[in-house]
């Protein structure tokens, strides 16, 4: 029977259109422990005080765990803003959030605040002039908008001045377009060296709430304290603390000491083993001799996938719960490990490149280390092209 040409290329679209069965997943994922992360907001929850409104910081795909299902969970647990930092970000939350109250925590271009008014999302100003033009356009098109200000304390990146809000608050609130929520401030280094400079920014900030408490005559929120204070003083003072890397169980000391679990795993498989003779170079530009007999494993996962070129011949992973040092330079798409040491090492063995196996773990403060760069980036660069898996 001969069948028509048209109803193959139908069948096969119908096929191509169908979601890949597990079994042909990548064998290279991001595991997110959802119970970890319960775990963490319960326990930031229990140093809040009673009057304290909790900011779920879910920019940059929530640190690279997923935006979406990251945002459901904080919600469920009680979170009653989500904080995001550029529109794209903020539809993708209202497109799956009909009623939750999210915030853009930077100032956006005009279009685009406007866009996000449209959408029901909280914005944020950065100067004068943002708010004249946008309220002007709400006033002649009947729209009204949620803001916050952002103060400028010292850290000199957005914001107005202490000046600036003294001058222009009393003209912003009789404005009937916009609804003040709060301002806000970030402080530049809340339990590191330049703590000292982050207290004068943090007097600087009461200096203005002082000012501005009598003068608006309602309660509004006076947002600084974020994941560093709070964890620096294990206590909020009250208003709206905005909480990002706690969440994900990333803190200066040993997470496994201090109360938050990490919720990010990056695991592989091996996908192929080379014996290699002493002299043979491994990678582009043969970064990498053997000085004896050597074997050598491929982990299918590259800087394109976010794991950081910088650890060329200097990471590791975790092979049979033993440390496997990276050999040569991580390519776009794969890297080599010297699996010499763990001769049972077989094709198809697990890999953990970020996480726990054994009694070993890598965590992302580790791996930073070795990366010459830091926990944050390490875990928000991780390319949508690797799966997450949650469990």
């Amino acid at each position: 029977m001969t069948i028509p040409k048209n109803t193959i290329e139908n069948k096969s679209q119908k096929n191509a259109d169908q979601p890949a069965p597990v079994s042909l997943h990548r064998p290279s994922y991001i595991e997110i422990d959802t119970a970890a992360l319960r775990h963490n907001i319960r326990y930031i929850k229990s140093m809040f005080g009673p009057a304290t409104k909790f900011m779920a910081v879910v920019k940059a795909n929530a640190y690279g765990h997923g935006a979406v299902e990251i945002s459901k969970i904080a919600l469920e647990e009680g979170a009653d803003f989500l904080g995001v930092a550029f529109l794209e970000e903020a539809i993708e939350l209202r497109n799956n959030f009909n009623n939750a109250s999210i915030v853009l925590l930077y100032p956006e271009n005009l279009e685009r605040s406007i866009e996000a008014v449209r959408r029901g999302i909280n914005i944020t100003i950065g100067s004068p002039a943002d708010f004249k033009s946008l309220s002007e356009i709400c006033g002649r098109t009947g729209l009204k908008f949620n803001y916050f200000i952002k103060a400028e304390t010292g850290m000199n990146r957005y914001g107005m001045t202490m000046t600036d809000i003294l001058a222009y608050l009393p003209e912003m609130i009789k404005n009937d377009s916009g609804n003040l929520i709060g301002i806000s401030t970030n402080l530049a280094d809340s339990y590191g060296d330049n703590s000292r400079m982050s207290a004068q920014q943090l007097n600087n900030f009461r200096g203005i709430a002082d000012s501005l408490k009598n003068l608006i005559g309602r309660e509004i929120y006076f947002s600084h304290e974020s994941s560093s204070s709070l964890w620096k003083n294990k206590m909020t003072a009250g208003g709206l603390a905005r909480i990002g890397h706690l969440l994900y169980g990333l803190a200066p000391a040993d997470n496994t000491k201090n109360g938050i679990r990490p919720v990010m795993s990056l695991k592989s498989r091996i996908a192929q083993i080379h014996d290699i003779k002493k002299g043979q170079g491994v990678g582009y530009g043969f970064t990498f001799t053997a000085k004896l007999d050597s074997r050598i494993a491929v982990v299918p996962v590259g800087y394109a996938d976010g794991y950081p070129w910088s650890l060329s011949n200097k990471g590791q992973v975790l092979i049979h719960g033993r440390n496997a040092p990276v050999a040569g330079k991580i390519c776009m798409d794969a890297f080599m490990v010297d699996v010499t040491e763990i001769p049972e090492s077989r094709e198809n063995d697990d890999v953990v490149l970020l996480g726990s196996m054994g009694s070993k773990t890598i965590n992302a403060h580790e791996l930073a280390g070795w990366a010459n760069s830091f926990s944050y980036e390490i875990l928000s660069r991780f390319s949508p092209r690797l799966p997450r898996i949650y469990k």
